[in-house]
């Protein structure tokens, strides 16, 4: 016999992001499992497999969660879709799962997270700008984190560019990035980049270092 479960789960965005693993929910889980923990999706997407069953799975237009295309349909992404409304302390994203905002907000920028407190020394965070491309994202071995420029930024971001130092133009880079496209939990999330090739790569600290001397760059 089955045992569902029934109470209510917090779960913490920070320890999501330091983690992959969003409370109860992680990578590999079964689709039943993932039934207990959240209950049925809100709505799915067609991945076009040929399944008996939805493999993309929607909370509350806040989580997604990705399965594989064989029995027992695995769980192979968690997408945190968006970041908080500022001021919120929970997001509910279904009736027994709540989310911990842990003072990340929709005004975080990726600077921001890369202060918090959230991993430690000997754990490799990378930050990596796409030069084709108006992305910035974090990633260590567990998840990825994309920020994004808007059309109107990046277009006023390339003319200032070649007046700009290196030191200036990251952290207008930063400054820009507004837009965000999600918090992935994935198996090999420097893999989930698109395109793979051409980012420039800088560790969590150079990057910092690059964005606190905008004041002192010409």
């Amino acid at each position: 016999m089955t045992l569902r479960r029934t109470k209510r789960e917090i779960a913490s965005l920070l320890s999501f992001i330091r983690t992959g693993e969003l409370g109860s929910l992680k990578l590999g889980m079964t689709m039943r499992e993932v039934s207990d923990i959240l209950g049925p999706p809100d709505s799915w997407v067609d991945v076009g497999q040929d399944t008996p069953v939805h493999l993309y799975w929607m909370y509350n237009r806040t989580l997604d969660v990705l399965f594989g295309a064989e029995p027992p349909y695995s769980v192979e992404m968690i997408k945190f879709r968006q970041r908080p409304p500022a001021g919120r302390r929970y997001l509910q994203i279904s009736w027994r799962l709540w989310v911990s905002t842990d003072a990340i907000s929709d005004e975080t920028k990726l600077s921001d997270v890369l202060r918090m407190p959230i991993w430690t020394p000997d754990e490799n965070v990378v930050v990596g700008i796409s030069p084709e491309w108006a992305n910035i994202d974090i990633h260590t071995e567990k998840v990825r984190l994309v920020w994004h420029m808007w059309d109107d930024d990046d277009e006023m971001l390339e003319k200032e560019a070649p007046n700009l130092s290196k030191a200036a133009y990251v952290a207008r880079r930063d400054q820009l990035s507004t837009g965000f496209h999600g918090i992935y939990s994935c198996f090999h999330p420097k893999g989930d980049r698109a395109p793979l090739d051409g980012w420039e790569d800088f560790s969590a600290q150079d990057y910092l270092a690059l964005v606190s001397k905008f004041d002192e760059a010409p």
